[in-house]
């Protein structure tokens, strides 16, 4: 029996129980710890950094849908965090899915509008891009960026409700309330 017990203390032997630590002892522990995640931090390479990167912009777009917020256009938001992340420059971005570097400069500056054929690109670079990471939906951008849409449209009809709304015989109108 005490060799069964000394086998389970040994799986254990590397964690720190605080319960029986001073509080400078604590201090020392966190600190090197703390210590610890830094150098690991400064050690990563730039495809960690990379990949990284790339797994928190599909999470926040997925939370982004799951909880939407009419806050701001979240779709150029999040195609120039997916670029930046990418590419040194967008303009190789742009040669990489064949459209102008202008053409990306007015969607992401929100003076276009992608077409289709871009955002089927886009999906079709990101398929390629997440293939050795995890699954990435290709509906995802899509999504995003009806969303932005949905909640524009939201703004424009609170707006067009008030001074178009009125001109509407015998109708009264109570939307987005």
């Amino acid at each position: 029996m005490n060799k069964s017990k000394d086998k389970n203390l040994e799986d254990f032997k590397y964690l720190i129980d605080s319960r029986n630590l001073t509080s400078k002892q604590k201090r020392e522990e966190r600190d090197a710890l703390l210590k610890a995640r830094e150098l690991r931090f400064r050690n990563r390479t730039d495809n960690e950094i990379k990949t990284a990167k790339l797994m928190q912009l599909k999470y926040q777009m997925e939370d982004y849908l799951s909880n939407p917020t009419c806050s701001g256009p979240f779709f150029s938001d999040f195609l120039k965090s997916y670029i930046d992340t990418l590419y040194d420059k967008r303009k190789n971005f742009a040669s990489d899915i064949n459209v102008k570097p202008l053409v990306i400069s007015h969607i992401l500056n929100g003076h276009r509008e992608p077409q289709d054929t871009f955002l089927f690109r886009l999906i079709y670079h990101s398929q390629h891009t997440f293939q050795e990471l995890c699954e990435f939906s290709w509906e995802l951008w899509p999504k995003v960026y009806y969303q932005d849409k949905v909640c524009l449209m939201k703004e424009l009809s609170k707006q067009w409700v008030k001074t178009e709304g009125k001109k509407l015989k015998g109708k009264e109108i109570k939307i987005f309330e």
